[in-house]
């Protein structure tokens, strides 16, 4: 009698299980930048803004520091963050439970540029020159060290002067020869002094990203569908603004109200026009695109060399693999 009475018990609970709804879909999502709210920020900003038509609440933060992204992400304030890939990749080398799932931009330092006065023309002719960079640990000297040595710029002085406006006033002042920059100050000096300067090179061949977005490994396990539903907006977002960049600036303009509209406009139409947004969601070759940007992270010892280059160790791209799969690769 006992084990009839146990046998009922263990199909009535198979049968409230078969009939109990899944894990309520999370509705409310909160996506990390590092720094403050920057027109780079817009094609990603105008996408969390478009997941209202999927019935979510896709919340903006800015954190002074982009570590302080992995750590929001690591105690669960944050569901999707935006570091640097150094970042990232330093902490799941130490222990660190996240994954990156995608990325904002296209791989390469599209954003940096070198910039200097018209009379120099070619990177060869920085060779004794003086280039300014923020720090000497800091991107904007890392793409200077990658031009140094790409285009053989013999005994160059690399000057450390933190901030880019203050860069770009010492080249105003002539007290640099050069500097590598954002492009967003590349265009604010050329309203400033037009004509003066000119972009000399540009980082779009850099196998590294400005920034991933990561999120906790336990999270994706549970939270595929909210994951899909950013990356396709996200994706669905740049592929829109490449295709008619006057409904980018427009929403730009929504976006960053105080600003110069013309500064904005420029700057949108000079994102799009460089393919920075990127339309696979900055990982075209899938694994190899992680590997190989992980690779030059250690040639330049921005990682140990022992650092594994096992692109799964770095990167679960399950999710927008689906994405691309569905919308088609471009």
């Amino acid at each position: 009698m006992r084990t009839s009475w146990m046998g009922i018990g263990i199909g009535l609970l198979v049968c409230l299980l078969a009939i109990m709804p899944a894990a309520a879909r999370q509705n409310r999502l909160v996506v990390g930048f590092g720094g403050v709210k920057q027109i780079p920020h817009t094609a990603t900003l105008v996408a969390m803004e478009r997941m209202r038509d999927r019935g979510y609440d896709a919340a903006p933060v800015f954190l002074p520091q982009t570590p302080l992204t992995i750590q929001g992400v690591l105690r669960g304030e944050i569901d999707f963050g935006l570091p640097d890939p150094i970042s990232a990749a330093t902490a799941i080398m130490k222990g660190a439970s996240i994954t990156i799932v995608g990325a904002y931009a296209m791989p390469g330092l599209g954003q940096w540029v070198m910039v200097a006065p018209k009379s120099i023309t070619t990177a060869k002719q920085l060779s004794r020159k003086r280039i300014a960079v923020h720090s000497l640990s800091s991107v904007s000297n890392m793409v200077v060290q990658f031009a140094i040595k790409k285009y053989g710029i013999d005994n160059a002085q690399v000057l450390v002067i933190p901030g880019s406006v203050a860069r770009a006033q010492a080249l105003l002042q002539g007290e640099i020869d050069a500097t590598s920059v954002f492009i967003v100050d590349a265009i604010r000096l050329d309203m400033v002094a037009p004509g003066r300067f000119h972009i000399l090179l540009d980082f779009k061949d850099m196998p590294v990203h400005d920034s991933v977005f990561v999120v906790r490994r336990d999270w994706l396990s549970t939270h595929q569908e909210e994951t899909e539903d950013l990356l396709r907006s996200l994706v669905e977002t740049h592929r829109r603004m490449a295709a008619g960049p006057e409904w980018g600036v427009a929403r730009a303009l929504t976006l960053f109200p105080d600003q110069d509209p013309t500064f904005i406009s420029a700057t949108v139409r000079a994102f799009i026009k460089r393919g920075i947004w990127d339309a696979n969601a900055g990982v075209p070759n899938g694994p190899d695109t992680i590997r190989d940007m992980i690779k030059y992270l250690k040639t330049v010892e921005a990682l140990p060399a022992d650092a594994s280059e096992n692109a799964r160790d770095y990167a679960d791209l399950t999710v927008l693999d689906r994405v691309l799969s569905k919308v088609g690769r471009k």
